[in-house]
């Protein structure tokens, strides 16, 4: 039976997952890293396991919250702590070993079956994830991690907490059905490593 759904939708991808100078035992080194970075993401926040799936995207990870997750909690400790341990790991590794990650955030309705999750707003965090502007956005920083927040996120943020918001940037996305906002923000950006 097919079920609608409220879900928060946390998407990370991996930048130049296959460039010439990586491996596959390389992808595979890059993958644990955003895995435990992301479970330490998850744990800091204080997100119960049963309130999340993983859904592996080979080059990055699609995270299914429950939508009584707390979105503010998520943007304010979750997202920081996988920043960071990204940013201790790229601190250490060798070139072809450091990551850059482009992340979407967004939260909406989706139908629910035996196989997953379909509907507009799943594929909505996608067009996020993959558009042009975050790519460039990526390439152009120095960051560690740029993530596009959806407008209704944007708006549960700015109506759930008063404290101390990312700098975001708003910025017009091009997808494939029409352009949509998307506010932009930089995570542990360090000038002096070198892409």
């Amino acid at each position: 039976m097919h079920q609608q759904v409220s879900r928060i939708f946390f998407g990370i991808d991996i930048a130049g997952f296959n460039r010439a100078d990586r491996s596959d035992y390389v992808g595979l080194v890059m993958r644990r890293t955003i895995y435990d970075a992301l479970q330490r993401g998850l744990d800091s926040a204080g997100i119960p396991p049963e309130c999340y799936e993983l859904l592996d995207r080979g080059d990055g990870i699609m995270t299914v919250l429950d939508h009584s997750v707390d979105i503010v909690e998520l943007v304010h400790a979750a997202v920081p702590a996988l920043a960071a341990s990204l940013h201790a790991h790229n601190k250490l590794a060798h070139q072809a070993h450091r990551i850059q990650l482009r992340a979407a955030l967004h939260c909406g309705q989706v139908v629910q079956d035996e196989h997953g999750y379909a509907g507009r707003d799943i594929s909505h965090v996608f067009r996020l994830l993959d558009s042009p502007e975050l790519r460039v956005a990526l390439t152009k920083s120095n960051a560690d991690m740029v993530l596009a927040m959806s407008d209704p996120v944007r708006l549960l943020m700015a109506s759930g907490s008063s404290s101390a918001q990312p700098a975001l940037t708003p910025v017009l996305v091009t997808t494939k059905e029409s352009p949509a906002r998307a506010w932009f923000a930089e995570f542990a950006s360090d000038p002096a490593l070198s892409r």
